[in-house]
């Protein structure tokens, strides 16, 4: 039986708040009102609809990848489908175990083991202990931690985590599995084995749904994309076809300021995306701890102008800092550039990041700046690739906002008058 989906929608309410302290209240009549079970929204709330008339079929064995910008409603539909959320409209019905890789260890207790883990997760999608015993060696040796089978998860390494978290996946015969970019973390080696994994599998009949913001692996591994923007569908198809026409759309069109607060274009300039780019150029979901990445601000100059950009990084709702062009840079004539900022190695830590972008245009003889704004542009999770068992050592209980590799030092001091 194919997985449908009929007319799904998604809609939240988006309370304002006043300038006398309308924050705070709207906190605490939310809170109030979920004390008393009310469902009716504010009167000074607003309709934001995640999803909106969603409907598609999947066939049995479809890889199927889900793209489009932040905010398109990907991650919704995912939680939808794993029944996470209930949909405001619509119905989403299927056949078999559903599996969801919606988040790094989701599902997991830190302080058991990864042999109690597997039991447990096995035990919520409905399979035996002993049945889970018995693919307990399986799902070790794919995960590479036979050694650490013993050991709590509060000592794996985020690499570690990832790769249990898909063995388990994978292993309990899904007929559905749903991830969300979790395929773009670990080692390269890992990330090959997973895709030919979700490759096997797909031929042998299970139905995935990746969302990734790799659109290497969106083509390599799907047999068909889905596009979503603002939460209705832009195309489904061929995946070199859909893939092609969304990454031109970036490129082609503008992108609305996804906050009342920010404009993403003027006469001088327009913001077209903001990216996450490796070392070599190729863009990427997630950044590896221990290698440089790239944030890239993709622009188009109307006007011949020079120009600095500036990037907020944040996690946890709080500035983690503030990286600014010192100089405005002049550009030659009117066309597509790219901004980009390094991120060096072993300075963030394994979070997930929001990365806001600005653009100041400076036109020459006129004097006036001109700042453009992407808020919230870019979501990303920074993970470890080292999994050797030093680094599992290394590795500190509590997580930071940033995790800088710093040199220390040990020296004796001669006590004073000695």
């Amino acid at each position: 039986m194919s997985l449908t989906i009929e007319n799904l929608g998604k809609r939240y309410y988006l309370e304002r708040s006043s300038e006398d302290g309308g924050g705070i209240r709207a906190t605490l009549r939310a809170f109030r009102d979920r004390l008393l079970r009310r469902a009716a929204p504010a009167e000074d709330a607003r309709e934001f609809w995640a999803l909106r008339n969603l409907t598609l079929s999947v066939d049995p064995g479809t890889i199927l990848g889900i793209i489009g910008p932040n905010g398109a409603g990907k991650t919704t539909l995912l939680k939808i489908l794993a029944r996470v959320t209930l949909p405001t409209e619509g119905r989403a019905s299927g056949s078999g175990r559903v599996v969801s890789l919606l988040e790094l260890g989701a599902g997991f207790d830190a302080d058991l083991a990864a042999r109690d883990n597997v039991i447990m997760n096995a035990a919520m999608n409905g399979i035996s202990r002993s049945e889970a015993l018995d693919r307990l060696p399986g799902i070790l040796e794919f995960a590479e931690i036979e050694r650490f089978s013993d050991a709590p998860l509060k000592h794996y390494s985020s690499g570690m985590y990832l790769r249990l978290a898909f063995s388990v996946a994978i292993n309990m015969d899904p007929r559905i599995l749903l991830a969300d970019e979790i395929l773009a973390v670990g080692d390269l080696a890992f990330q090959e084995r997973c895709l030919q994994k979700v490759e096997e599998s797909g031929r042998n009949g299970l139905t995935v749904l990746f969302v990734s913001h790799d659109m290497e692996a969106i083509m390599r591994v799907c047999t068909k994309v889905l596009w979503l923007d603002k939460g209705q569908v832009q195309k489904i198809g061929d995946p070199e076809e859909v893939v092609g026409e969304y990454q031109e759309s970036v490129w082609s069109e503008l992108d609305p300021a996804r906050s009342e607060r920010g404009r993403q274009s003027s006469r001088f300039a327009a913001i077209r995306g903001v990216k996450l780019l490796n070392a070599d150029g190729s863009e990427i979901g997630a950044a590896p701890l221990e290698q440089d990445v790239f944030v890239a601000i993709g622009f188009e100059a109307f006007k011949t102008v020079s120009v600095k950009g500036a990037i907020d990084l944040n996690a946890h709702r709080q500035l983690v800092f503030r990286s600014q062009d010192e100089d405005f840079r002049e550009l030659p004539h009117p066309g597509l550039y790219e901004l980009r900022v390094r991120i060096p190695a072993h300075l963030l830590s394994d979070i997930t990041y929001q990365v806001s972008a600005s653009l100041t245009t400076l036109r020459e003889g006129q004097g006036r700046h001109y700042r453009l704004n992407a808020y919230d542009a870019l979501s990303f999770l920074a993970y470890r690739q080292n999994q050797g068992v030093e680094a599992t050592k290394r590795r500190p209980a509590k997580t930071g906002l940033l995790a800088p590799r710093f040199d220390w030092d040990v020296k004796e001091v001669t006590p004073v008058g000695a």
